[in-house]
């Protein structure tokens, strides 16, 4: 089976709709677009997996740079997560990297003389109206 990562899909754009435009291609086993879990809005991009190689190889080439719905579409083979390039020390363009921080000395807590002690007042009542 192979894995398809699409991305820059319109929005109004369902998993249904994914299954149906890579069928044309070859047999589509799964198609998923994916979305947010607090908007239930979609975020724009979705998986599909095809049985064939082959085929997966020419909907890639057929629909990479394909204008859906105003939008370039973005078609490649999905990569595994523990296969990708980790960039984690890379500093970003426009940035410096910083040096690392001392540790903070601990606040100081003002000590209380117990002559100096507050006096707890009641509540105010408010008027109901």
């Amino acid at each position: 089976m192979t894995n398809i990562f699409i991305a820059n899909l319109d929005f109004g754009i369902t998993s249904e709709d994914l299954k149906a435009t890579f069928s044309q291609f070859g047999e589509v086993s799964y198609s998923h677009v994916v979305y947010d879990n607090k908007t239930k809005k979609s975020k724009g991009y979705g998986y599909v997996e095809m049985e064939d190689l082959s085929q997966a190889n020419a909907a890639i080439g057929a629909l990479n740079g394909m204008e859906v719905n105003g939008r370039v579409l973005d078609v490649k083979l999905a990569t595994p997560k523990d296969k990708r390039p980790q960039n984690m020390n890379k500093v970003k363009e426009g940035r410096k990297a910083s040096a690392p921080r001392a540790p903070r000395e601990p606040k100081r807590v003002k000590e209380v003389k117990t002559s100096e002690r507050r006096v707890m007042r009641p509540r105010r009542k408010r008027n109901k109206e």
